[in-house]
């Protein structure tokens, strides 16, 4: 059970970020902090995740405000919490850290706080390197949720930076999907191939030719390990998600992008896409997994 004081910081935080106070949305997020490490140092865990529940809720009211510097106070805060919750092997706090950053960092860019969604989405990838090295796969899992959510909403913003933030979600997609990959996670390796499909979606609806070639790349590299690994359903998805790209790039007309597409899928030509069903029902689990831990976080 939360304390009257944890709960009196948090409306506190809230009217700091109703007066547009930066300094005072720091201060309460401080305190959050302190809280939430203390409870994770007792090992209450409930109390921990309602702690990062409300340093989220702050960061994501501080994005919508336009307040940057203080959704950066709140990216710091939880990466804090998340040091103690992974020192004290406590998964459920973790993931729900990981998801937060998601949380933040979409909300960040699509009010084009491109600062805010970067460092979000590099905490991120960092993150996911870590997990993966770890065989932390639910937290990897988590990893690809909030870098797949952050980097669809760079796809879909018109403005100089998304570019920059839609690489950096696709980079670290690829590298924690490739790593996970290469560790036998292969519900994690999955995980990564259907964010990049999803942001590639994301991308061919703004026709970004560039970004879905990308794109087309890391979930190529991500099939090739998961190929070395022998991990069917990993190798599956790769191929599917290529094909489904080389169709959609080109009845838009993005020739670049699907010839891209179509030069990674011919890695996996002796590969059935069709006739898999046993792949199709495990990727259908994990997509629905993944769907269930997004909508929890939001």
């Amino acid at each position: 059970m939360l304390s009257k004081d944890h709960n009196s910081i948090i409306q506190e935080g809230l009217a700091f970020i109703d007066e547009g106070f930066d300094e005072g949305v720091s201060r309460a997020l401080a305190s959050l902090t302190e809280i939430g490490k203390g409870y994770l140092n007792e090992r209450k865990e409930l109390e921990a995740e309602q702690t990062v529940a409300s340093i989220k809720e702050i960061g994501k009211a501080a994005a919508l405000q336009g307040m940057e510097n203080a959704a950066v106070s709140a990216i710091r805060s939880l990466d804090k919490i998340l040091q103690c919750s992974m020192k004290q092997n406590m998964e459920n706090t973790t993931v729900k850290v990981l998801l937060s950053f998601g949380t933040i960092g979409k909300t960040a860019m699509e009010q084009h706080l491109e600062t805010v969604a970067k460092l979000a989405a590099s905490m991120l990838g960092k993150s996911g390197n870590t997990a993966a090295l770890m065989n932390r796969e639910k937290e990897a899992i988590a990893v690809t949720i909030g870098l797949g959510e952050i980097g669809k909403a760079a796809a879909r913003t018109k403005f100089s930076d998304a570019s920059e933030n839609a690489a950096i979600c696709v980079s670290c997609l690829g590298d924690t999907g490739k790593l996970a990959a290469q560790k036998m996670l292969e519900e994690a390796a999955i995980g990564a191939e259907i964010m990049l499909e999803e942001m590639a979606a994301a991308a061919m609806e703004e026709s970004l030719q560039n970004a879905t070639g990308s794109i087309a790349s890391s979930i190529e590299e991500i099939g090739k390990s998961a190929e070395e690994e022998e991990m069917e359903s990993a190798v599956f998805q790769a191929a599917s998600a290529l094909q489904t790209i080389v169709g959609s790039a080109g009845n838009r007309y993005l020739n670049g992008a699907s010839i891209a597409a179509k030069v990674a899928l011919e890695t996996f030509n002796d590969f059935d896409v069709i006739n898999n069903e046993e792949s199709i029902k495990k990727i259908e689990e994990i997509r629905e997994i993944m769907r269930s831990l997004w909508v929890n976080a939001k």
